[in-house]
């Protein structure tokens, strides 16, 4: 009996129409910890809530203030 293999449908779904690199990212836990009552607020797992946000910075003319 043949097992696995691909079938139409199956698996996870994208969330992203393009490739996706994957990156160590180092933050100090008062971010993170504000990062992640975004993700929560908003129901987003932690890499969509740092996408929408730099998308959001780049929208406001790309001036981050540093």
């Amino acid at each position: 009996m043949a097992r696995g293999g691909f079938r139409e449908g199956a698996g996870r779904k994208k969330e992203y129409n393009e490739p996706v690199k994957k990156i160590l990212l180092g933050l100090p836990e008062s971010v993170l910890k504000q990062l992640d009552s975004f993700a929560s607020a908003k129901n987003l797992s932690r890499p969509k809530a740092v996408a929408i946000l730099v998308e959001q910075a780049m929208q406001q003319g790309g001036q981050i203030a540093v």
